[in-house]
């Protein structure tokens, strides 16, 4: 499937609360093993925080027996992986670089060409120091928050301003002012190989920070879309992101009604 077409704009009230893109590759064991202090080089002048936390991966073996008794699983090996990041000064914008995964984050998210401009260097970094076969995932990951106090909206209807398939039940007149929270998830092939997650939610925006709902936060409409492609090679990975990328604009857009596109303050690009 694919998305309607809209004309790219800017929003001057911007919704987004993270933004975060993730390259996954096959394991590169030295990443684990020595701190990476020549990738930290060629990063440090966007980049100069650093920290590393520790995580134990578990690898688990399930042992089936009888029909009657239920699987056990079984601790194989227990693995230590160290997850370096690397920040800005100001903390908005973070660079996580493990075994597995290099990935881009932001709470500061303006235009994509700016985005995909703060990922240049560490990628660059990663291919020339580490050399990654090929990308065995690429996600894009939007997180939008609508609250209507910041957009001059208080007291509107989310009816008005999110279009009914994405509301669900609170798309019902007879339902929507029982229905306390929401959270759907469906998943969407959008062709070229990319499947979109996308999970709407009526609540609180949790803080990526801290792991759990923003203290005295108003209830908004979210959207949290996660968009991939598996298994691409080094010279497909602009195509794939733009794709990507393209894609999920073009979701939001589709989401959200005119009333709410115009309370943004849309800027053509």
């Amino acid at each position: 499937m694919s998305f309607a077409s809209f004309e790219r704009v800017i929003y001057k009230k911007n919704p987004l609360i993270q933004v975060v893109c993730q390259l996954r590759f096959p394991r590169i064991l030295k990443i684990n093993e020595k701190q990476p202090a020549d990738f930290q080089e060629r990063i440090r002048e966007k980049y100069p925080l650093y920290q590393v936390a520790v995580e134990q991966q578990q690898q688990l073996s399930v042992d089936i027996g009888a029909p009657e008794i239920p699987p056990t699983p079984r601790i194989l090996q227990s693995e230590a992986i160290n997850n370096y990041r690397f920040s800005s000064i100001d903390g908005t914008w973070n660079i996580n670089l493990t075994s597995t995964f290099i990935a881009l984050s932001t709470s500061r998210y303006d235009r994509w060409e700016n985005f995909v401009g703060n990922l240049e260097a560490p990628l660059e970094a990663l291919i020339d120091i580490y050399k990654p076969a090929f990308f065995e995932r690429i996600g894009l990951r939007y997180v939008d928050a609508f609250k209507r106090s910041s957009l001059n909206l208080v007291g509107v209807d989310w009816s008005e301003l999110i279009q009914s398939f994405a509301l669900g039940f609170m798309s019902n007149p007879d339902i929507k002012g029982n229905v306390r929270s929401q959270n759907t998830v469906v998943e969407l092939d959008i062709g070229n190989g990319a499947i979109a997650q996308i999970s709407t939610v009526k609540g609180i925006p949790f803080d990526a920070s801290l792991g759990f709902p923003i203290p005295g936060g108003e209830e908004s409409f979210i959207v949290d879309s996660d968009m991939y492609a598996m298994h691409k090679k080094i010279n497909e990975l602009d195509a794939a992101l733009n794709y990507l990328h393209d894609n999920s604009a073009k979701l939001i857009r589709s989401i959200i009604t005119d009333k709410l596109h115009n309370a943004m303050e849309p800027e053509a690009i």
